[in-house]
């Protein structure tokens, strides 16, 4: 989930929802009616729509056989106004924009998997290392059917997160469809505290980093990281970003920043020009322009993608495994009064030489596919990712 951050001003004064939708079909009403005295009869104001949506809140407010007031009207409206926009914008209550901010710190309560809605289910981009998910064997490429004993289908990720998420050491049932078959899990929901770097020195003096997620934190834990790998004796660097969902958009630039030393990382394209953003290597070289290999999959997704495609573009480092997940797109997280907020998809990335991923992927330069859904123990992608290394000297 790679995202911006934005705070929009509370509310001084909230009118009764009823009299706020009056009023403002009133106003446009007006103004309609000045505007196309002089302008030609391609007005864009929707009178009708405007006036069928009151007309059905009225209905609604009045008829509907359970008593809704105003305020859960409201947010009725306000969730089903996102809801069919993108898989990735939702309406966030308080307590959901809470989570969302201490999955951005690395601490949240659930079973650690990252999800998206697809069709009918929730296909599982990853589950987060050494989380219950993980340890459960929930893969990536999963579809989860039932939560709770509850249909996900037409759940945006907001409503399949009030289900997934509860207290630390409750109970959450999943129901899974894998290549056919119908599993289901009991998972224990626990504190997930999401180190997101860690390393090992491997053979043939390999310093292999492993980043699980992009957080605010994740670039100066890869550099503690890999300046400890040096002092160890690291020559080459190999970057494991599979089943990686990803994270922030800053957390991604800064870390393709540590293996750069210039060159555009990424630029994102929104409808408003003067929200573009563009990211540029700076001359520090943390990674000491060693040789680098960076391992990715189809749980490579977001900020993971902006790090492969950057490293591709700019002829850094070689890709081995299997055509990333395609998540080209950034989502603004945009308060609102009493907590709440939205988070919207604003713009696409794109990575340096101007390819849009979106719902394409990276396509690695070798393609080794990842044995982990059979019964060999045997990480092909690793030894292959190893072999080349051993033969790069830049």
């Amino acid at each position: 989930m790679t995202s911006l951050f934005h705070t929009i001003p509370p509310l001084t004064k909230v009118w009764p929802i009823a009299t706020a939708l009056r009023c403002l079909v009133l106003s446009l009403l007006l103004v309609s009616g000045a505007a196309m005295a002089q302008a030609p009869a391609t007005s864009s104001v929707p009178l009708a729509a405007l006036q069928s949506f009151v007309a059905v809140y009225e209905r609604i407010r009045l008829q509907y056989v359970e008593a809704k007031d105003d305020e859960q009207l409201l947010q009725l409206a306000l969730q089903g106004l996102i809801l069919k926009l993108d898989p990735y914008s939702s309406y966030l209550d308080a307590e959901a924009m809470t989570t969302l901010q201490q999955d951005t710190k690395g601490e949240y309560s659930g079973i650690g998997v990252e999800l998206v809605p697809e069709g009918n289910y929730i296909r599982v981009i990853t589950p987060i290392d050494d989380s219950p998910a993980h340890k459960a064997g929930i893969l990536p490429g999963d579809w989860i059917t039932h939560v709770q004993g509850q249909a996900v289908k037409g759940l945006d990720n907001h409503a399949l997160d009030q289900l997934m998420t509860g207290p630390t050491g409750s109970q959450v049932t999943l129901q899974i469809l894998r290549k056919g078959k119908e599993l289901s899990f009991d998972l224990t929901r626990a504190l997930i505290v999401t180190g997101s770097v860690r390393g090992e020195l491997m053979q043939t003096n390999v310093g292999y980093i492993r980043i699980s997620h992009f957080q605010d934190h994740t670039s100066t834990d890869l550099q503690h990281q890999m300046q400890t790998l040096l002092d160890a004796g690291a020559k080459r660097w190999l970057l494991d970003l599979r089943n990686n969902p990803g994270g922030t958009l800053d957390a991604a630039a800064a870390v393709a920043d540590s293996f750069l030393t210039q060159g555009t990382i990424v630029t994102t394209q929104a409808r408003q020009q003067q929200a573009n953003l563009r990211f540029d290597a700076t001359t520090s070289d943390p990674s000491q322009a060693l040789p680098m290999v960076i391992l990715i999959n189809n749980g490579s997704a977001s900020a993971s993608e902006i790090v492969a495609g950057a490293m591709k573009d700019n002829q850094r480092a070689q890709l081995v495994g299997t055509t990333s997940f395609g998540k080209g797109s950034v989502q603004s997280i945009i308060g609102l009064p009493n907590g709440a907020g939205i988070k919207l998809t604003t713009a696409y990335y794109f990575t340096p030489a101007g390819h849009n991923i979106h719902n394409k992927g990276i396509a690695p330069h070798v393609q080794v596919d990842d044995a982990s859904d059979d019964n060999s123990t045997k990480d092909a992608q690793l030894t292959r990712a190893l072999t080349l290394l051993k033969n790069r000297t830049n």
